[in-house]
């Protein structure tokens, strides 16, 4: 098993495309303008587990940086003091996805790890599914404090949560 950068525009950039498609039952290259944005952030990091040839994790995300879209859109949810602690000097972690079948063997939190280490900002910062007890327990277990919920985007109910790096 390895893990490896993940890049725009790679067979693994594309099999991680795949994976998010599936786990999320989108439509096909639906997320793709939105990952090769992000990817093309300076402060982007990113990562993809590959097990035998096969994309079986990956996780990515960048500074969150005031005037960005998802960085107002937290900032009017939170209240004033936990948008200035949280927001001020933050990472994002955009997306986090590991097959079904390859949960529970430590990959999300060794993804985590990895594009968190050598970051020099004092929090982190996500939004996962407000319901979804999987992620939640996975977030719980890892240190994440819940921040704000619910927060809706599309219509869908998100918890915003939070990691002090500092």
């Amino acid at each position: 098993m390895d893990l490896l950068p993940l890049r725009p525009d790679t067979a693994h950039f594309h099999a991680a495309l795949d994976l998010y498609e599936q786990i999320h039952d989108e439509q096909p290259a639906s997320a793709a303008p939105r990952f090769r944005r992000h990817g093309r952030d300076d402060s982007y990091r990113g990562r993809v587990v590959v097990d035998d040839g096969d994309v079986i994790g990956f996780a990515y995300g960048c500074d969150s940086k005031p005037g960005g879209q998802y960085h107002r859109l937290l900032r009017d949810a939170l209240s004033e003091p936990v948008s200035s602690w949280w927001l001020a000097d933050a990472f994002e972690i955009v997306e986090l996805a590991v097959a079904p079948g390859t949960r529970r063997r430590g990959l999300g939190t060794r993804l985590i790890e990895t594009i968190l280490d050598g970051t020099d900002r004092r929090t982190a910062v996500l939004t996962a599914k407000r319901h979804d007890e999987c992620a939640r327990g996975f977030y719980d277990a890892t240190g994440w404090t819940p921040l704000h919920e619910p927060f809706v985007v599309r219509g869908v109910e998100l918890a915003v949560l939070g990691l002090d790096l500092s």
